[in-house]
């Protein structure tokens, strides 16, 4: 059996021997084994200097995104973890194509950030830069972390760039937004509403990169109407020409059900405010503002969209985030302007704000992965969420050493972290075995984790903070699954050698008999009579027929459990020889049409399907000038070879029963045969991924259909 990782040959002809650089059960892995890359900048495979191998293997092997810039033109080569970075959009059409041709939007920036490293040598270094890609169709805001390494040619000129990166985006968009909650939330106790409501929009102005314009309603005493009371974003007046002066904000809608709406903006004479960016927003979000522990809604919060992000779960949580900021802030000015009978609701207010301030610490303590921040020398805990608690064990660590925390680790772990706050190099753990002591006794873990140094203002290092995912169960299932694996192959390799012995054993005696029985006749030659000579000849033909039957019952116990070596084969080629080793009657014809195709395919199966048919189709065909006609055509992703005869035909009733094992439609006196053959062709089509099919009618002759894949099938 072939190993799972040794995956398909590449396209180009090597195989993966020649290519082991390219081994993986990954995506693009495999796409990369399956591409032309003869047909793109990057050449063929068995070109490709040192340096971009060993940059593939590292870049196919990692859990790390990582993108390889090849050649003058800057070819693209990534892996599965890069390929969430490209969106909808920009996969897979662009692999092993100009770097321009997939990032022509930010191509003025990173082009000559590439040309640089080229003509220098020198790595570049880039943190949280903003980028504008197009890769879910718009222009999207976005920020990355990554260096622009030079990968060297042996002649000492750089080949290509070698590209670590990581996609900041959410992290950038937290805090900033995080920056604008907390100034929604600095209100003074003293405001009045007109002054919080100044307030609401001046903090609201300064975030433009996530409020593109902000509309503030108040709704009147006992909801008798509704009242423009302050804005950002527009011009003097513009506000006036939206969507509130022609179609009405969804107020009622939100009345009723109490949620936020999302509105797709119309077009308007004045194009809605962009914020931060030179497009107008596409849509706007209205929110309601409740009084403070109340249900009561004291108004409604209108906000833009940035035009170049989407409106994702954690933008509408934002959003709700500085309704409620703003709802508080509202409801704290009006517990102020009424404080000779207000007192409760002020207290109702600041029981609101506490609650928003606990939902936010929530949000930032409910990360799936174990986190926590190391500082100084002695890699002092400073802060661990739930998630890292419980994976150390549900012991307190915060405020002291990991060595003292977790003395189990100071062998295996502190050696890291040492090295990281000495090097400032990020250190990425795969599948690492960790002892824990999670009970009374320390047991083996394994986790993949990240180690990355935390700077301060001056640039020295001054701690590490670390994000890290178990993966024992994944790791154990893996180990089990190869042990079965290896148990799997010790059986048939069992089962070979029992078959091989059984068929050995059975087929001896028969061959005594047939040969007994011949020297029977040659010894009584001039006694027998032609009765007993036909007796003789019927029992040597009988010896023969159980002979081909227990080959016939090895063959089908082998399909599923042998392969071969995949290689490219001539079809048209291995069709004449098929017809050649058959040796048809003078008479008969087979006939092999024109357009055949060359396929990535195991040679000998595939030849003992066509030998079959067309034997089976001589076989049956009860007439000296049987002609069989081969002929090819695409059917998607099959090659459909259509066998077709001119003999007797085949009743309807019978086309699912000609596929089993023992199965004829004649006397087996009157035509020699074990009913194996096409249970044989069956089994090797269906276990290579594909079927068989046939069309006939009594009378008119049969056409076998035999639909093979284009593509080879991997097995483990």
């Amino acid at each position: 059996m072939r190993d799972v990782n040794q995956g398909s040959a590449p396209a180009d002809g090597s195989s993966l021997q020649d290519a082991p650089f390219l081994a993986g059960d990954g995506e693009m892995a495999r796409r990369m084994r399956e591409f032309d890359w003869a047909s793109c900048p990057v050449g063929p495979v068995d070109q490709w200097p040192q340096s971009l191998r060993t940059a593939v293997s590292i870049c196919l092997s990692s859990r790390h995104p990582i993108e390889i810039w090849w050649g003058p033109q800057f070819a693209r080569l990534y892996n599965d973890a890069y390929r969430p970075f490209l969106g909808a959009h920009k996969h897979p059409q662009f692999l092993g194509r100009p770097g321009w041709e997939c990032w022509g939007e930010i191509w003025d920036v990173i082009g000559p950030m590439l040309e640089g490293v080229r003509a220098t040598g020198k790595a570049t270094w880039s943190e949280d830069f903003p980028l504008m890609m197009w890769r879910n169709g718009y222009l999207e805001e976005t920020y990355f972390t990554f260096s622009y390494a030079p990968l060297w040619n042996e002649d000492g000129t750089v080949g290509g760039i070698f590209c670590a990166c990581a996609e900041t985006t959410p992290r950038l968009l937290s805090e900033r937004r995080l920056r604008l909650l907390r100034d929604l939330g600095a209100q003074t106790a003293t405001a009045t509403v007109h002054e919080a409501s100044a307030h609401v929009m001046k903090s609201l102005a300064g975030g433009v990169a996530d409020v593109s314009f902000a509309l503030l309603y108040e709704l009147g005493p006992g909801d008798t109407g509704v009242r423009l009371a302050a804005s950002t974003g527009f011009s003097a007046g513009a506000e006036q020409l939206g969507m509130g002066e022609r179609n009405a904000w969804p107020f009622a809608e939100i009345v009723r059900t109490q949620r936020p709406v999302r509105v797709n903006l119309p077009d308007a004479q004045v194009p809605w405010p962009g914020g931060a960016w030179p497009e107008p927003s596409r849509e706007a979000v209205v929110l309601p503002l409740f009084r403070s522990g109340e249900s009561t809604l004291q108004g409604f919060l209108v906000m833009g969209v940035n035009p170049r992000r989407s409106l994702d779960d954690a933008y509408r949580d934002f959003f709700e985030l500085a309704a409620g900021h703003v709802a508080t802030t509202l409801s704290s000015a009006r517990v102020f302007e009424e404080r000779t009978r207000l007192l409760a609701r002020e207290q109702a207010a600041l029981a609101e704000a506490e609650r928003q301030r606990s939902r936010l610490e929530i949000l930032f303590q409910q990360a799936p992965a174990g986190i926590c921040v190391l500082r100084g020398t002695d890699h002092v805990f400073e802060f661990a969420n739930p998630r890292y608690i419980e994976l150390v064990g549900d012991r307190d660590v915060v405020g002291k050493p990991l060595r003292e925390a977790l003395p189990e680790l100071k062998e295996v772990i502190v050696p890291l972290l040492d090295r990281v706050y000495a090097t400032g190099e990020p250190f990425f753990g795969n599948e690492l075995q960790v002892p824990l002591r999670r009970t009374e006794q320390v047991q083996d873990y394994f986790f993949n984790f990240i180690y990355q140094p935390i700077y301060d203002p001056s640039g020295t290092i001054e701690g590490i903070s670390v994000i890290s995912f178990e993966v024992t169960e994944q790791v154990h299932a893996r180990q089990r699954s190869e042990r079965l694996t290896q148990e799997l192959e010790a059986t048939n390799q069992d089962l070979d050698q029992f078959a091989y012995v059984a068929s050995h054993d059975l087929k001896a005696p028969l061959r005594g008999i047939a040969s007994l029985s011949e020297w029977i006749e040659e010894g009584m030659a001039d006694k027998m009579s032609d009765e007993t000579r036909q007796q003789m000849g019927l029992l040597r033909g009988r010896v023969h027929r159980l002979e081909a039957l227990i080959n016939g019952i090895l063959s089908y116990s082998r399909v599923s459990r042998t392969r071969e070596k995949v290689e490219t084969v001539d079809v048209g080629g291995l069709l004449v020889e098929s017809r050649d080793l058959l040796a048809p009657h003078p008479e008969a014809s087979i006939v092999i049409g024109a357009g055949m195709p060359t396929l990535q395919v195991e040679r000998v199966p595939l030849q003992q399907v066509f030998l079959n048919l067309m034997s089976n189709a001589l076989k049956h065909a009860g007439r000296v000038d049987a002609r069989i006609e081969i002929a090819c055509a695409d059917a998607d992703a099959f090659y459909d070879f259509t066998l077709k005869d001119n003999g007797p035909g085949i009743d309807p009733r019978f086309h699912e029963r000609i596929w089993g094992i023992f199965q004829t439609l004649e006397a087996r006196d009157k035509v020699e045969g074990t009913g194996i053959g096409l249970s044989v062709v069956k089994k090797i089509v269906e276990t290579r991924g594909g079927r068989v099919a046939v069309e006939s009618e009594p009378g008119a002759g049969a056409t076998f259909h035999v639909y093979w894949p284009k593509r080879p099938r991997v097995h483990a």
